[in-house]
């Protein structure tokens, strides 16, 4: 059996579960906001691990797809945000214990949600990662600025549209300001992959963009990664603990592919419409026990 927790109003939560009802694989949806709005669950460690959430109860053997999330700091009063800690801290314990399959399990090792420390840790892994500068001194980064096209981009794992700044935008800016991330601007195409367990699935992204997201005409195309390239991008998902991640490269003009991020929650249904849900496939024989 196959279990997927989230948020049935989030685009990719909805996506898989309606793409294994067309592909006849049974799956039991369960919606975090239901749970929490009925107050119906029980979660226990240890000992037979009985379960329950959102009134059904839950298998702790069986396979699982989670995109949690914590919609405590946006609820109007105090015992509805209590109430989303309350059952997303017990999940996610209950979700790293288990002995069945869980993609991706809470505990994992992704420092994605620091955008210093995430470079750092995939440039020690051995991928090729623009030059950032991170910090609060005007100088510092007024020279960083002026040593090349540079991006100013979110610190945090929070989405944000990333975009093009130079020597005049940092004009006035004053330490208590900060702290910002600069980084080396790469001009080139943009490659997004889908590891799932040994499998990658890349589309090449052409666009006049700074960020492809926001342009509508950007054109998208399936493309295959360097052989060692794909199998360093399985590995290193691995290591993280994780069989599902969402990868970015820019690939310059001199064919050097510079890796921008791991995404340890993937929102990735915009790209599997465009590869005939070919993630999804590979995602459910994943939980199904198909491939590692």
């Amino acid at each position: 059996m196959i279990y997927t927790v989230g948020l049935a109003s989030e685009s990719t939560f909805a996506h898989f579960t309606a793409s294994a009802g067309a592909r006849g694989v049974p799956v039991r949806a369960i919606d975090l906001r239901q749970a929490v709005e009925s107050g119906d669950w029980r979660l226990t460690l240890g000992g037979d691990r009985s379960a329950r959430l959102g009134g059904q109860d839950l298998d702790p053997e069986a396979s699982y797809y989670c995109r949690i999330a914590d919609l405590a700091a946006l609820q109007g009063d105090h015992e509805s945000a209590q109430r989303w800690r309350w059952l997303t801290t017990a999940l996610t314990a209950w979700l790293d214990h288990i002995p069945g399959l869980v993609v991706n399990r809470p505990s994992i090792r992704s420092d994605n949600g620091s955008k210093p420390l995430h470079e750092r840790s995939l440039s020690r892994a051995g991928f090729q990662v623009p030059a950032s500068i991170t910090g609060s001194s005007p100088q510092r980064l007024l020279a960083f600025a002026e040593a090349g096209p540079t991006l100013v981009k979110a610190i945090s794992g929070v989405r944000a549209t990333s975009r093009l700044v130079g020597p005049a935008d940092l004009a006035g800016f004053e330490s208590g300001q900060g702290p910002v991330h600069l980084q080396r601007y790469v001009a080139g195409r943009d490659v997004r992959a889908h590891v799932v367990g040994d499998q990658v699935h890349a589309e090449r992204i052409v666009s006049g963009a700074v960020d492809y997201r926001t342009d509508p005409d950007a054109e998208f195309t399936p493309c295959e990664l360097p052989g060692p390239l794909a199998e360093q991008m399985v590995r290193h998902t691995a290591d993280l603990g994780m069989s599902f991640a969402g990868w970015d490269f820019k690939i310059a003009d001199d064919g050097t592919h510079w890796c921008l991020e791991v995404n340890p929650m993937p929102a990735y249904d915009w790209y599997d419409r465009r590869l005939d849900g070919a993630i999804t496939a590979s995602l459910l024989g994943l939980l199904r026990g198909a491939h590692p």
